[in-house]
């Protein structure tokens, strides 16, 4: 018998993938999703077994963890991070769980952050340590996944504004995410206690990146860096569509600093997609046409032309809470 997984937040990036490859190879999997929504039942169709709770709620997470061997647990963007951690570690311990993949993150490595939700990762890490639970930390960078929300500019209006300056990423998949994540909860024994951080083959540029797209849609496509309070209407804008609010935006705003200021560059590509899957990372241009091909806005006429200049040019536009009131989240 194989062993029973749980996924948490299995409805998000990294959630959605793992659950994918773990049914694929035919573990029994729970996920732990706070409503039957459409990727909940996407994956019920697939044959994951589903679990309505919250990580807040001690009674909810037990229930989740109940006959569970092993879990990924992915707290959500949202507020107390480290709180809802602690609850966990002590419903993990009381269900005697094997094995946990932990869901951190590369900035967490470096002492100067500003964000909340970062410091909160950085001090689960020592909740971790004096648990006595069976660990690994997975601590990945800059998602290639969060530079596609300017897809529809580029194949229309051939612009990728973005507010990443001169900094430079390591853009993985969040295919490849899944597959080591779900790699690590088949076979764990090996990497217990180790933080892993997994990245795409190749360092880039905002321009290198822009030049791929280009390539990809046929068409010149040009970066444009445009500055925070650009950025931060465009986040508020979008905001629906990606699943932000104010607490997220308010916590991406820092990362948008730290990308500027090159830390998710630092330490260049790992090995960790190839020594643990065998596979290797998949490439920035095979990341693209997968997100290209897959976008509601590939086809290239006046109409769509026209609905993606309307949204460029209402951008600035948008209304958005002070710097100072998204701050308020960052305390």
């Amino acid at each position: 018998m194989k062993e029973k997984i749980l996924i948490t937040s299995a409805t998000g990036k990294t959630g959605f993938e793992t659950t994918k490859q773990l049914l694929k190879d035919g573990y029994p999997t729970r996920i732990l999703v706070r409503s039957r929504n459409a990727k909940a039942l996407e994956l019920e169709k697939l044959g994951a077994e589903i679990c309505i709770g919250n990580l807040t709620n001690a009674n909810e997470l037990n229930s989740a963890l109940k006959n569970i061997t092993r879990v990924y647990y992915c707290h959500p963007f949202i507020p107390h991070l480290l709180q809802n951690t602690k609850l966990f570690i002590q419903c993990a311990k009381e269900n005697n769980i094997e094995a946990i993949v932990n869901m951190g993150q590369w900035l967490a490595e470096f002492d100067d952050q500003r964000s909340v939700h970062t410091n909160d990762i950085k001090a689960s890490y020592i909740e971790y340590e004096q648990s006595g639970l069976n660990v690994i930390q997975f601590i990945p960078g800059f998602f290639a996944d969060n530079t596609f929300f300017v897809t529809e500019f580029a194949i229309q209006l051939g612009l990728m504004p973005l507010p990443f300056g001169k900094g430079k990423n390591l853009p993985i998949s969040n295919e490849d995410l899944g597959l080591v994540i779900a790699s690590l909860l088949k076979n764990p024994q090996s990497y217990i206690g180790q933080r892993l951080r997994p990245t795409g083959p190749k360092s880039l540029s905002s321009q290198e990146m822009a030049s791929i797209f280009s390539k990809v849609v046929g068409r010149k496509v040009r970066y444009i860096y445009i500055p925070e309070w650009m950025f931060l209407k465009a986040a508020f804008m979008f905001a629906k569509d990606f699943g932000l609010d104010e607490f997220a935006i308010s916590q991406i705003r820092h990362y948008m600093k730290e990308y500027q200021a090159n830390k998710f560059d630092i330490g260049g590509a790992t090995n960790i997609v190839k020594a643990v899957t065998g596979k290797d990372p998949d490439d920035f241009e095979t990341i693209v046409k997968n997100y290209v091909n897959n976008s509601p806005y590939k086809k290239r006429n006046l109409f769509n032309w026209f609905l993606a200049m309307k949204k460029f040019m209402i951008l600035p536009l948008q209304p958005v809470p002070s710097v100072k009131a998204l701050e308020k989240y960052n305390q």
